[in-house]
């Protein structure tokens, strides 16, 4: 039992320390992954709140489910789908000016699938 209220214990700070993550200098992004339309936004943790240097969030206009996006060696920048890492991106050098072209590759995990990343920045904020 008292093992059991331990790791309940665990759990609960572990989405707290999560759900304390704020994001400062926001990038909005529209643009495509291969033909699939998506709206994405990346972002700069503050806080140590995470371990991430850039996290964010994206989706599929066509169904809208939030992946979320995580980079922690600011060169890949990983997927996560309930929880589970599905791919990544690879985003060349880019310039976050409203207006300016995104261009890259996403990979699945296991690299059997690419497709090419065009994005614009659309726009700027904070959360």
């Amino acid at each position: 039992m008292k093992k059991l209220i331990l790791v309940a214990i665990v759990y609960f700070f572990q989405i707290q320390i999560f759900a304390q993550t704020i994001w400062t200098s926001e990038t909005k992004l529209k643009g495509t992954i291969g033909n699939y339309k998506i709206d994405m936004t990346l972002a700069v943790p503050l806080g140590g709140g995470s371990t991430c240097f850039t996290v964010g969030e994206y989706y599929y206009l066509s169904n809208k489910k939030v992946i979320d996006l995580c980079s922690e060696d600011d060169e890949k920048i990983i997927e996560n789908y309930s929880g589970n890492p599905t791919g990544y991106f690879i985003i060349k050098d880019w310039d976050k000016k409203i207006g300016s072209s995104v261009v890259g590759t996403w990979y699945s995990m296991d690299e059997k699938k690419s497709y090419p990343v065009n994005l614009k920045v659309v726009g700027k904020g904070e959360n």
